[in-house]
């Protein structure tokens, strides 16, 4: 098989490759360790199968196009299902008993499921061209592009589909006593938590580079360039350290005062307690220096290096937050938001490295403070 043989037909065999990892996963044919690698690669396969059909669709034929919106709303559909089931964790008593079936918790379940339906069908807004034309008056992307239209909409429904079950039943999923309980009972899955955000790491770089256009009508080095990921000056990487401290300082007095602000409003605040029973199994050297790696750097390239270049940064920065919505609450969400607007000016007017490096720093003093037991 010759070189030219693979750069043309690159998005076919992505497509092939991908969909060979999820038949090995769903069959169970591998396990241990490689099989929890395989694993990690299916939430980033979703997208990369869709971005390859968009190619096809422009360099094939035009039947890819309803191939690629088909895998589309399989992925907004996939999507609203777990997010409707991690909110209904957070519902639904852990030992469930179907005559203690109340009309409450029946009604709570029904809003949940109809406020998943509402946020999926708005995101899909985003295949109206005159929606799209009156976006690109602000926006540095091509309202007439299927790549475009494509990403909007999936940036839609990933903004406002995770948020509803916070706001249905005021509990981040993540944080419920029921998730938590069976978290901690699962000692497995601590255990191998170092593990899953180094294997979800590659995936995510693999994902966004390959998305971003790599060997199917970009260079390697032009998707890095792209991507935003150069190599950073030293005064760029001092100023990366010194704005993750100056971050850390700043919002050890913004948290409280937003959660006050969101307590007088009456919404539920983020229950620390329950986080740190959530990071528990990251509490270790290892676990705060992957678990910073991982966010800072898989965060930074797929929303700051893939999408702020198209979309500007208000767009990602909300998708950004949102991605938070089950491990925190409103305060929290604000906060992610916040950071995410200086991560994103750092990215604006340097690289993504840069952003990359504040982003982990910033974290790894975070997991730091937690790992000694102090607030943050």
């Amino acid at each position: 098989m010759s070189l030219e043989f693979c750069r043309r037909h690159a998005p076919e065999l992505l497509i092939a490759f991908f969909g060979l990892i999820f038949l090995v996963v769903i069959s169970g044919a591998v396990g241990g360790e490689a099989g929890a690698f395989l694993t990690s690669a299916l939430n980033v396969a979703l997208f990369v199968v869709l971005a390859m059909l968009v190619y096809l669709a422009n360099n094939r034929h035009p039947a890819f196009r309803w191939a690629a919106v088909l895998w589309l709303l399989v992925l907004i559909g996939a999507l609203a299902a777990a997010t409707a089931g991690f909110g209904a964790v957070a519902i639904l008593p852990a030992e469930f008993d179907p005559e203690m079936t109340g009309p409450a918790l029946a009604a709570e379940v029904a809003l949940l499921l109809l406020g998943v339906l509402a946020a999926a069908l708005a995101s899909l807004i985003g295949f109206s061209r005159r929606f799209r034309i009156w976006l690109a008056g602000y926006l540095p992307f091509d309202p007439d592009s299927l790549l475009h239209t494509v990403a909007l909409v999936v940036i839609l429904a990933m903004t406002l589909i995770p948020p509803v079950p916070l706001l249905v039943t005021g509990i981040p999923p993540y944080l419920s006593p029921q998730f938590l309980d069976f978290l901690l009972e699962s000692g497995d899955l601590l255990a191998d938590t170092v593990t899953l955000n180094a294997y979800t790491l590659f995936w995510t770089l693999i994902g966004s580079f390959f998305i971003a256009g790599a060997c199917v009508r970009r260079t390697p080095r032009e998707t890095l360039e792209r991507l935003g990921l150069v190599r950073p000056t030293g005064k760029q990487i001092v100023l990366a350290v010194a704005t993750a401290f100056a971050l850390v300082a700043a919002f050890h007095f913004i948290d409280p005062v937003l959660a006050a602000l969101v307590g007088w409003l009456g919404l539920p605040v983020t229950d620390m307690e329950a986080v740190n029973r959530l990071f528990a199994g990251t509490l270790t050297l290892p676990g705060i220096v992957v678990a910073s790696v991982a966010a800072g750097f898989g965060e930074e390239v797929s929303i700051r290096g893939l999408l702020q270049p198209r979309f500007g940064i208000l767009l990602p920065v909300l998708l950004f937050a949102s991605l938070h919505a089950f491990q925190y609450s409103w305060d929290g969400l604000v906060s992610v938001f916040l950071a995410g607007i200086i991560f994103a000016y750092i990215r604006r007017y340097s690289n993504t490295t840069t952003s990359a490096i504040t982003h982990t720093v910033y974290d790894l003093v975070l997991f730091s403070l937690l790992m000694a037991g102090m607030s943050f």
